[in-house]
């Protein structure tokens, strides 16, 4: 029959057409890849030249379900993990959480205390935190971590300069940069140069710089020479008599008072003509020393000038005649 055939071709027609227009509104379902369950960033810090005594420090984050919880008590205790390791420290923090998964911030810190004696490769055993929910538990391993260490100081001198005169294993020592001091140099004289000059033009104006070369009658005499300027002042007078009998005291080379003048004459032959004037200079020193006036007119003072220039005169003469 030839109605058969022509009907069988419409069907498959509608078919066809059907499937497309179902196509067009049917998305593809694409299966999601379940989230990864464990460590998924860590941070370990470098794995060589590690010293006696270095402090290791280990970041790990890790991702659960968000119905897990980490279970404090599964963190490994605080202290020694081999002979040579210790375990300081361990804590966590959750960083971050959704409907579907949680992650947490694990930190371990060790410290190593093995001295090799080259270098050695070691290995920091590995871990395990649990996780909980209700009556399920899943357990995180963290993996053992193998990292080298590295000796201090060699113990045995290998290649060059391994004589008994040098250390072998030791550089040497860098020659120090030195910094140009000649210009500091230069200012410090210059400015010590400076200071002496002012100091010695200081002790020249103030008859300072030769009285160690002076009798004790030549200082007086500028010590007085001074207090003549200012003869107005009460005490300018009174100044000036001491200045003279400090004289006499250190010629004398002990207190001098006016009971001992003769033997200190007899002493000093050459203040032998100036008796009668030291004389009168002890007397008008009592005379100043109780009387109610104390002041000294120009005159006064031109009598002990004189009296200082004639003393330290003689001295000055004896010394040439000796």
């Amino acid at each position: 029959m030839v109605i058969n055939p022509l009907l069988n071709l419409n069907m498959n027609k509608a078919n066809i057409i059907v499937l497309l227009f179902l196509m067009m509104f049917i998305r593809p379902i694409n299966a999601e890849p379940a989230p990864h369950i464990g460590i998924v960033e860590q941070s370990l810090g470098r794995d060589f030249g590690i010293v006696v005594g270095d402090i290791i420090e280990h970041y790990y984050v890790v991702q659960v379900p968000a119905n897990y919880n980490l279970t404090p008590a599964s963190l490994p205790p605080n202290g020694d993990l081999d002979y040579w390791l210790e375990l300081l420290n361990s804590d966590y923090q959750l960083i971050s959480e959704n409907d579907q998964l949680r992650r947490y911030r694990l930190h371990f810190t060790f410290q190593t205390f093995y001295a090799p004696l080259d270098v050695r490769a070691l290995t920091i055993p590995s871990l395990a935190v649990r996780f909980t929910a209700d009556d399920n538990a899943h357990q995180i391993a963290i993996p053992a971590w193998d990292f080298t260490m590295s000796p201090i100081k060699e113990i045995v001198p290998r290649g060059v300069a391994s004589d008994s005169t040098q250390n072998a294993f030791m550089k040497a020592d860098l020659r120090p940069t030195t910094i140009s001091t000649a210009n500091l140099k230069q200012q410090i004289w210059i400015l010590a140069v400076s200071l002496i000059i002012l100091v010695i033009f200081w002790l020249s104006l103030n008859g300072y710089l030769f009285s160690f070369a002076r009798s004790p009658f030549q200082q007086a005499f500028h010590e007085v020479k001074k207090l003549r300027k200012y003869h107005a002042e009460d005490s300018a007078f009174s100044q000036a008599l001491q200045a003279v009998h400090r004289a006499f005291n250190r010629r004398a080379k002990q207190a001098l008072f006016a009971h001992q003048i003769e033997d200190f004459v007899s002493q000093h032959p050459e203040l032998k003509a100036y008796q009668e004037k030291i004389d009168n200079f002890y007397q008008l020193s009592a005379e100043t020393l109780y009387s109610e006036q104390k002041k000294g007119d120009p005159t006064d003072f031109d009598q002990l000038l004189s009296l200082c220039k004639q003393l330290a005169g003689a001295e000055k003469l004896a010394l040439k005649k000796s």
